[in-house]
């Protein structure tokens, strides 16, 4: 069962006037927090594909490098750390200190373990970039040296690296003015290039120095305008770029992608802070239901005619393609899964290349919900695979022979597997990490599991049991596993374990002495039940480190709606916002609500569906009210709500729709995305739903042609609504969210003549970058006033840190 919070009654709470604490406050910034958080995380690097690994881990004693032996359950220093520091400084001149060596990644030369390698970075005067040296460490000897430089760039190569060669080096690829070259090597020397296309231009781009997409996913492109009295001249000579293709392994075949952005239209930001005059920056952005977005368009090279030709491989109206692979057994065909612009329906599909014929080999089909695509994994070359499907409701693998007929599911329950960690082809057997199997737990606890692939309950074995978030790494043998287990109320514990799951070999233990010392405190979890009185919520409560259980304090949520993720974390971490905001005299909250998180069933993901405005509060409010009738230090009268991107959606939504608005007291929204009909098509289509529906003539009569439609409500539609304190921040060269989702809410606002603070930031984007300290401090200051009554902007001056 779940730990609740025990409640604190007192024989009479007594209400008090509460001032901010902003000393207290001030103690948990992250300058203060951070030189005293351990290291949380252990990541094994597995040496040379033996059952060996090191990593690194920081104490107060500083970082060091380890190397464990599994098989002889030893655990060892990789190196001395003092020694290191001793020759490091020798061979640069330079001091070192060997509790904080330079480097925090390491690599093994593939045919010799001892041998080790490692880069340090030296800062250079700007504009020059850093200075990176490439060391070579002899473990044997202890012996240090700079080590021989490979690939480096020089003008003589043009950085070499513009060559994808094929799998036998007996030809190479590249791209040159958006279009394709192929040039044959022989003897050692490079023929004339073959110009494959000369179709390409700006935005139809196999690669160009100039920009372009250069066969990848429909990228950015950004444009300066403005910039002194004229633009620079361009390039007399256009220079070899890498080309995005991909080789079949016997090298005969390559395929690449192209998308055609052509027709995207452009979005405009105003960059104010260009000196010596404010500059236009452009850039492809395609919007929810918009004609023009980004079509992809898939090629293979023909090794018998030395062309790159186009692939029929269009179905859906607008489609997207992915996981494009050949087998490894063949270059004769090419796999690919295409999926309608709706994002409900998709297909894995296979096409001769030298027929071009296109075979669908399954499919998949949901309504009122989005459709979740993994990526194909085989078996071994030529055999079955596995299928990633939430055809039952919940996500699950199914084992497919080659030619896509169904043999069995592989996984099956009331509980959701996320991602395939290993598979063991002679066991035949599927290492996987699934959430929600295990009875009593919060579902997003991610754990390991093993099973057959022949689908039998009885050979499913948990690897990690315990109440706890596991992060798991399985050997290369698969014989072993490195796990790290935590919550956010338990500290990280490292452990190695058998391929049965036994701990054979303790690793590390966070250690938080130094932080409690300072007086941080880990969160409390809960569980609440959401508004329809059945499904869980789940969330974490921070108090003030001074807690009275005779007083009552106002309580925020810190909130992300979903539906791709959620803001409520289910590992340990030493959050600083939240833990610092409480200081003030607050309870704040992360809590769920339905929609909000992919990770268990579709139904529960899919529940903001076609609603993708205020799905998540009546959730939100109804687990706040559970808290307060648990916790009678929780005022109900006093609730703030803040959230960034899609959480400054849902705050401002809190603070507009009835009957939130009631509620819902102050929000402090930043970076929402207000408008989503001015957000960008794939996520606002994926999540709110696109319907397609018949182009009718001027007399109402169908044309045999279809069109999307698309309407996300807004914030800015319940502008008179607005009750409560509301601060928007945005960024006003933020290219994510366009700062247009919260000018917007603010036009409308200014018309209904509501009362409201806006602040917008010069220069950032979506992150807020070098002024997000700023408006930390900005949201802890809004509200201090408006729920503590704690008045800080009688100056121009912040509240001192």
């Amino acid at each position: 069962m779940f730990p609740v919070i025990p409640a604190l009654v007192s024989p009479s709470v007594v209400q008090e006037p509460v001032k901010a604490n902003w000393k207290l406050a001030n103690r948990f910034t992250s300058e203060i927090l951070t030189p005293f958080v351990p290291s949380t995380t252990l990541t094994p690097g597995w040496i040379n594909k033996s059952d060996t690994f090191w990593y690194l881990w920081r104490d107060d004693t500083g970082r060091k490098f380890w190397k464990v032996d599994a098989k002889a359950k030893k655990k060892s220093l990789l190196f001395d750390s003092t020694k290191m520091a001793a020759l490091l400084s020798e061979l640069t001149q330079k001091p070192y200190d060997s509790t904080n060596l330079p480097f925090t990644t390491v690599t093994f030369d593939e045919k010799d373990a001892n041998r080790m390698f490692f880069s340090v970075s030296e800062a250079t005067t700007p504009p020059a970039p850093p200075k990176t040296t490439r060391y070579e460490y002899d473990l044997t000897k202890e012996m240090l040296k700079v080590a021989p430089k490979v690939g480096t760039a020089t003008p003589d190569t043009e950085a070499r690296d513009f060559r994808n060669f094929s799998p036998d080096k007996k030809v190479f690829v590249y791209a040159m003015a958006h279009n394709l070259y192929y040039v044959e090597v022989k003897e050692g020397k490079e023929q004339p290039p073959i110009q494959l296309t000369k179709d390409g231009e700006k935005d139809y781009s196999f690669g160009s120095r100039e920009g372009g997409f250069g066969g990848g996913g429909g990228g950015t492109r950004r444009r300066q305008q403005g910039e002194g009295v004229a633009p620079p001249p361009p390039p007399t000579v256009e220079l070899r770029v890498r080309a995005s293709v991909t080789w079949s392994k016997d090298s005969k075949r390559f395929y690449v992608s192209r998308f055609d952005s052509r027709n995207v239209k452009e979005l405009f930001l105003v960059n104010v802070l260009s000196e010596p005059r404010p500059t236009l920056m452009s850039y492809k952005y395609a919007m929810p239901g918009e004609p023009g977005v980004g079509q992809q368009e898939l090629f293979a090279f023909s090794p018998a005619t030395k062309t790159l030709d186009k692939l029929p491989i269009v179905k859906y109206k607008d489609q997207q393609v992915r996981n494009v692979h050949f087998q490894d057994t063949t270059s004769e065909a090419l796999r690919f899964v295409r999926r309608d612009r709706l994002q409900r329906h998709a297909e894995l599909c296979e096409i001769n290349l030298s027929t071009k014929a296109v075979t669908p080999l399954l499919a998949e089909a949901v309504e009122n919900a989005f459709l979740e695509i993994q990526e194909v994994k085989y078996i071994k070359p030529g055999g079955d695979f596995l299928w990633f499907s939430e055809r039952t409701g919940w996500g699950h693998y199914y084992l497919y022979a080659n030619d896509g007929k169904l043999k069995n599911a592989v996984t099956s329950g009331p509980f959701r597997v996320a991602q395939i960690t290993e598979v063991d082809e002679k066991k035949e057997q599927l290492w996987f990490v699934a959430q929600g199997r295990e009875a009593g737990e919060n579902p997003y606890y991610q754990h390991l599991y093993r099973t057959g692939l022949d689908g039998k309950s009885s050979s499913l074995a948990l690897i990690n049991s315990g109440e706890a978030e596991y992060t798991s790494s399985v050997s290369p043998s698969k014989d072993f596993v490195v796990d790290v287990a935590s919550r956010p109320d338990l500290a990280p514990k490292a452990v190695l374990r058998d391929r049965d799951g036994k701990v054979i070999l303790d690793l590390e233990e966070t250690k938080l002495e130094r932080l409690l010392e300072l007086g941080w405190r880990m969160p409390e979890r809960f569980t609440v039940k959401a508004a329809d009185g059945v499904n869980d919520l789940y969330g974490n409560l921070w108090r003030p480190t001074d807690f009275d259980p005779k007083k009552k304090y106002p309580i925020i949520a810190y909130v992300y709606p979903g539906p791709q993720t959620e803001s409520v974390n289910s590992g340990f971490s030493v959050s600083a916002n939240n833990a610092r905001l409480a200081q003030l005299g607050f309870v704040v909250i992360q809590i769920g609500n339905r929609g909000g998180n992919p990770a268990r069933s579709n139904a529960y993901h899919s529940f903001g569906y076609y609603n993708l405005r205020d799905y998540g509060l009546a959730d939100k409010k109804a687990g706040i009210e559970q808290l307060a009738a648990r916790f009678p230090w929780v005022d109900i009268e006093k609730v703030g709500i803040f959230g960034h991107s899609g959480g400054g959606f849902m705050t401002g939504a809190a603070l507009l729709m009835p009957p939130y608005n009631e509620f819902f007291k102050v929000g402090v929204s930043s970076a929402g995305n207000h408008d989503n009909n001015i957000y960008n098509s794939n996520w606002s289509e994926q999540h709110h739903g696109l319907k397609e529906v018949p182009v009718l003539d001027k007399d109402g009569k169908p044309t045999g042609e279809t069109k999307f439609e698309i309407k996300v409500p807004t914030n800015a539609e319940l502008a008179g609504n607005l009750k409560g304190k509301l601060l928007l921040v945005h960024g006003d060269m933020d290219n994510n969210v366009h700062p247009g989702n919260t000018i917007r809410l603010v036009n409308a606002l200014i018309k209904a003549g509501k009362r409201f603070d806006f602040m917008l930031l010069p220069g950032q984007d979506h992150s807020f970058g070098t002024m997000n300290g700023y408006f930390n401090q900005m949201m802890m200051e809004y509200f201090a006033e408006h729920l503590l009554g704690d008045y800080q902007r009688g100056n121009a001056e912040l509240k001192a840190k």
